[in-house]
């Protein structure tokens, strides 16, 4: 019965331990998802978008930055600055 205890605990922790991963992984993405989105914005908003931006800056890592989501986002923020804001309809 002990050592049944002792698997079923070991499980749990295991368990415990994967669902602490993935919960940190999917932290992540949402974080990278804002980020990348951060730019789409209605007249009025620029707050939210400059708020993630500066989100982004600050969590920044060097882990970050060679993942590739890291590589996309870079892209997607480069494609952004080049984009000529004149021609979107505002809201």
């Amino acid at each position: 019965a002990i050592e049944q205890l002792n698997q079923l605990t070991q499980q749990n922790a295991s368990a415990a331990e994967e669902l602490a991963a993935t919960a940190e992984e999917l932290s992540g993405q949402a974080e990278q998802l804002q980020q990348l989105i951060a730019f789409f914005r209605l007249a009025g908003e620029a707050g939210p978008a400059l708020a993630a931006s500066r989100r982004h800056e600050q969590n920044a890592g060097a882990a970050a930055d060679s993942a590739p989501a890291g590589e996309a986002a870079k892209a997607v923020k480069s494609a952004a600055a080049k984009v000529d804001e004149s021609a979107f309809v505002r809201f």
